[in-house]
């Protein structure tokens, strides 16, 4: 991948008093060993003038900013009975020796002063922490502490703000029905439905050509209602005004798209493009805040329910999980990290952002200027910060959103495969030796994978193992209450019940895979699939310097089942189309060799080193793993002449978009996964020097060759290619192997 730009800025200094910290341990032996009379006028100064106010500046809501810290007061120590220690101890103990210890926070110079202390603003005039947030990431606590951080000065003002709804309303909101209103017995037979893959299916096709497959169990639904407005999305009262701006803005198709979010049903997306990606991504964090609403309101409701009740035995309110995380993002980059949090900013409106300055640094970067001539997609993947290893939790309270909050005490946790594998692998720890730590994955309840393609191309390996450890039953307690955990996730069940949504600008194997061993939604399964033209048609619209079209052949390999595919395909490429070249190896120049997978660029690079057969054609090679020294000769080499034969792997191209001059052949051993690929490599052949161009013009026009491998079991990303009318004449056609197309 590109080349990781550092992020600029650096840690600014946090200083105490005349540039002196000051320890708290210090101030406590001071305040124990004095005389209360004597120190009275003095304390005043710097103090607050009365225990309420002095509970006020250590108790206040964390979104005045500030570091926070575990107590480390220690419980054997009695304090001297005066009103400073009484006060101190009041901070400092605990209820009970088994809890962990509560979170203080650090005041600011101005504020141990008594003065209001200035805070930094973007320009949307928000409030953000003061620069002790801005410290190095690596002093923050783990974000696996999972010590409790109650929000109880708020709780009668979110039971207060708490939507009220009659019971009609509730039997008719998606939330209640898929959570709640269906029986057990029911719910047992949709498993048992799942489980044996035995679902019911309907298919149909837009006007628009979008191809719809749905999948559902007899005891749902195989409907969902249209999206005619926010009032059928049955939203929270806080977000039925950023819901008509979402809505709006939609089309028919998306509109059809938000009906299956908004109903719980799990949603395969292979129709997202640059142009409605904002759209998609605002109805997902519109349906995700949805729920998590819904979610809060509900235990702050029966919280009410049993603090009034007489005789609480009697209540059985079960309206949580074994831990606080609700929603999974799953994004490939930084700045698409960046990209959802602003939308869930945007629809969520919160009065105050803690820690959003450091997320803003760390997260955020402008785009490289160098990079304005890349492609539009390259732009909108890797444009700002591309880093791939990241994690972050955001915590909900009623006006405030928290950055950087610990696992267990987030309501929704974002980061990429290789980020969230390396979390649970090692625990969240700094010294990586952790044990194993899932829990935080265990009561997901909506997860939401953006961009999935370009999470193939970094290691899908890990986007399999993050969904292998969602919904299973945590190691710990975690302070959990038992007595308010839903049954089905004390029965091992929440796997049925979780909603995912998988947005892609197209749909894989792998994907279909993923979809097939982790999805089990009782809820059913939407599939979109557009219907494609064909990337070859692109091709006649490329400035290339040749008088006549370029004639684009598919040659079709005999493969008798996927696992020996590749050993097939290496065969047929020694033998039919290697075997020519090595013969007229001398006259051989500027021939392209475009391989998919790495496995295959390995073998055919090997092959080409060691074969006494292929020692006469000379080669070069560029993957993602080649340095870039070793690329820029491999692309002297191959424009000289030096080098035959040019090896080309698709994540390098995905990665680095290089425009290799030179090229006069184009040889496919596999057709690309990513359609856009196709007439971006074929426009190579317009990027030969003025030299390489006057033999070809003097010949009449000569053409370019474009030769692509494939076999049946290519049919996804050759449909992209060929179109979706052709692909079945190339797959299923018995009079002959070859396709040509020009």
């Amino acid at each position: 991948m590109p080349g990781y730009r550092p992020r600029r800025g650096g840690k600014p200094p946090v200083k105490g008093r005349a540039g002196k910290k000051v320890s708290v341990v210090e101030k406590q032996d001071f305040f124990q060993s004095s005389r209360l009379k004597e120190t009275e006028d003095d304390a005043s100064q710097d103090e607050p003038r009365s225990v309420e106010d002095a509970l006020y500046a250590a108790e206040e809501d964390e979104s005045e900013g500030g570091i926070i810290q575990p107590g480390t007061e220690s419980e054997d120590e009695t304090p001297a009975p005066n009103s400073y220690a009484l006060l101190l101890q009041s901070l400092s103990a605990r209820k009970d020796k088994s809890e962990p210890p509560r979170k203080k926070r650090r005041l600011s110079r101005s504020q141990e002063n008594g003065e209001h202390s200035a805070k930094r603003t973007v320009s949307d005039g928000e409030p953000l922490q003061n620069q002790s947030s801005q410290a190095n990431e690596d002093e923050q606590p783990p974000e696996l502490l999972d010590g409790p951080e109650t929000d109880e000065e708020h709780l009668e003002a979110d039971v207060a703000d708490a939507d009220s709804e009659d019971e009609e309303t509730l039997l008719r909101d998606p939330f209640e029905k898929h959570y709640t209103t269906v029986s057990e017995q029911d719910f047992k037979a949709a498993i048992k439905q799942v489980d044996q893959k035995q679902w019911d299916t309907s298919s149909s096709r837009s006007d628009s050509g979008v191809r719809s497959t749905v999948l559902f169990t007899t005891q749902y639904p195989s409907k969902v209602n249209a999206l005619k407005s926010t009032k059928d999305a049955y939203l929270k009262r806080r977000l039925v005004d950023s819901g008509d701006k979402v809505m709006s803005g939609l089309s028919s198709e998306e509109k059809n798209v938000a009906a299956c979010v908004f109903n719980y049903v799990d949603m395969i997306n292979g129709c997202r493009s640059i142009q409605n990606s904002s759209r998609l991504r605002d109805v997902s964090c519109l349906h995700a805040l949805n729920h998590i609403f819904k979610t809060r309101d509900r235990v702050l409701k029966n919280n009410a329910k049993l603090s009034s009740a007489s005789n609480t035995e009697a209540l059985d309110l079960r309206d949580q999980g074994f831990t606080r995380p609700k929603v999974l993002i799953i994004v490939p980059t930084k700045q698409a990290c960046v990209r959802f949090v602003e939308s869930i900013v945007k629809l969520s409106e919160p009065d105050q952002q803690e820690n959003k300055a450091r997320f803003l640094e760390t997260y955020s970067h402008e785009d490289e200027d160098e990079w304005q001539d890349k492609p539009e997609d390259f732009r909108a993947l890797f444009g700002g910060n591309h880093e791939e290893d990241f994690r972050v939790g955001l915590k909900f309270t009623r006006k405030t959103i928290k950055y950087f909050s610990g696992f267990y005490n987030s309501d929704i946790i974002f980061g990429s495969p290789l980020g969230l594998m390396r979390t649970i692998t090692t625990g969240g720890g700094k010294d990586k030796k952790k044990s194993h730590d899932a829990d935080f994955l265990s009561s997901i309840e909506l997860v939401i994978m953006d961009h999935t393609n370009a999470l193939q191309m970094q290691n899908w390996q890990h986007v399999d193992y993050v969904f292998s450890q969602l919904n299973l039953l945590p190691k710990d307690s975690h302070g959990c209450d038992f007595s308010r955990v839903r049954h089905w996730y004390l029965d091992g069940q929440a796997k049925y019940l979780r909603q995912t949504i998988i947005l892609s600008d197209y749909l894989t194997p792998e994907i279909n895979a993923l979809v097939s061993t982790h999805l089990h939604n009782v809820a059913g399964r939407v599939k979109l699939v557009p219907t494609y033209p064909g990337a070859m048609l692109s091709v006649s619209s490329l400035a290339l310097p040749f008088t006549s079209g370029i004639p684009q052949t598919f040659l079709r390999i005999p493969s008798p089942n996927p696992l020996s595919d590749s050993d097939a395909r290496f065969k047929f490429f020694t033998t039919t189309i290697l075997a020519p070249l090595v013969r007229d190896a001398r006259h051989q120049r500027g021939i392209l060799l475009f391989i998919p997978t790495y496995a295959d660029f390995a073998r055919v690079r090997n092959h080409l080193s060691t074969s006494s057969d292929a020692t006469a054609l000379s080669f070069g090679s560029i993957s993602e793993y080649t340095p870039v020294k070793e690329v820029m000769r491999a692309r002297s080499h191959f424009l000289s002449g030096r080098h035959a034969v040019l090896l080309y792997s698709e994540r390098a191209h995905h990665h680095f978009r290089y425009r290799i001059k030179g090229v006069r052949k184009i040889l496919w051993y596999g057709v690309p996964e990513n359609p856009i690929f196709w007439a971006e490599i074929i426009a190579l052949l317009g990027l030969g020097t003025d030299t390489d161009r006057a033999p070809h013009a003097s010949k009449g026009g000569a053409k370019g060759v474009v030769r692509a491998l494939f076999s049946k079991w290519d049919v996804l990303k050759l449909e992209r290619i060929v179109g979706t009318e052709r692909v079945g004449r190339l797959i299923n056609d018995q009079g002959g192997d070859t396709f040509d197309f020009v």
